[in-house]
This record gives C-alpha cells, sequence and structure tokens, in this order.
C-alpha cells in the first residue's frame, strides 16, 4: 500500500509540476501576445496618424495651387479687362458697360479688390510712384489701379504724389 501511495504521490508531484510548466508557458504566450498586441496598437495609431497629416497637408497644397491658380488667372485678365474699361468710357455703351460691371463682380467674388490709394500717404507694400510733383507723400492721382487678391497684392498701383 505504500508504494500505491508513494507511486500517486509521485504522480500528483509530476502533474502538479506538468501543470505548473503548462501555466508558466501559457502565461508566457500570453504576455508575448499582449505585447504583440500593444505593438500593433502602436502601429496602427502611427499609420493613423500619418494618413491624418497626409489628408492635411494635401489639402493645404490643394488650397495653395488653387489660390495660386486664381492669382494668374485675375493678373492674366486684369489689364484688357481695365483696357476695355477705358474704351467703354469713350464710347459710351450701356451694354458694354454691363459687361464690365459683371466681369468686376465675378472677379470679386474671387475676392479680388481694387487697393485703394487716391488721397492716401504713399505706401511702399501697395503703391509705385511714377511721377512727383513736389516734395510730399500724398497720392495725387492714380495713374494705374492697384489690386489685391486675399489680402495678397498682385498688382501695385502706379501713382503721383504731391
Amino acid at each position: 500500500m505504500k508504494n500505491k501511495q508513494d507511486d500517486q504521490a509521485i504522480v500528483d508531484e509530476v502533474t502538479q509540476e506538468t501543470v505548473a510548466e503548462t501555466i508558466s508557458e501559457e502565461q508566457r504566450k500570453i504576455q508575448e501576445l499582449q505585447l504583440l498586441l500593444a505593438a500593433s496598437l502602436e502601429r496602427e495609431k502611427r499609420a493613423l496618424a500619418d494618413y491624418q497629416n497626409l489628408q492635411r497637408r494635401t489639402q493645404e497644397e490643394r488650397k495653395a495651387l488653387i489660390k495660386m491658380a486664381n492669382q494668374d488667372l485675375c493678373q492674366a485678365l486684369l489689364q484688357p479687362l481695365e483696357h476695355l474699361s477705358l474704351a467703354a468710357q469713350n464710347l459710351q455703351d450701356r451694354g458694354l458697360d454691363m459687361v464690365i460691371e459683371q466681369f468686376w463682380k465675378e472677379l470679386a467674388n474671387f475676392s479680388l479688390q481694387e487697393i485703394p490709394v487716391l488721397g492716401k500717404k504713399f505706401d511702399l507694400q501697395t503703391m509705385e510712384v511714377v511721377d512727383k510733383k513736389d516734395k510730399g507723400e500724398k497720392v495725387i492721382e492714380v495713374v494705374r489701379k492697384g489690386y489685391q487678391l486675399h489680402d495678397e497684392v498682385i498688382q501695385h498701383a502706379q501713382v503721383i504724389l504731391d
């Protein structure tokens, strides 16, 4: 009987060791999987942040490209439209005046604005001096109008100073 009990004790001890080893091995695997999961989650967060940054940069670049294209278009249309406006003053044609007015309204919808300079003090940021009558700094005549698009000067006003 003693032999049977000793054998049973040995079997129980071996079984406990095997169970302990199995549990230890399973805990190690769980820890490895937890580390892999944490690393995967970190990579996912970084990939998402990179994607969001890419979207933001792409949107900013798109806006800049549109702004530049609008600026180029407005600059290309300004001189012919100003010449047409001068011609319309001499022709006194109401239909032509209406078309020119519609052109200016459409350009204003793109945020094109005339820079008001007449009677103001000379500003190097928005004006070019083409003639100076006296030693003054006040604009007495506008030779060519100045324009800005989105608060950026695209054509400096050419002025005559007093």
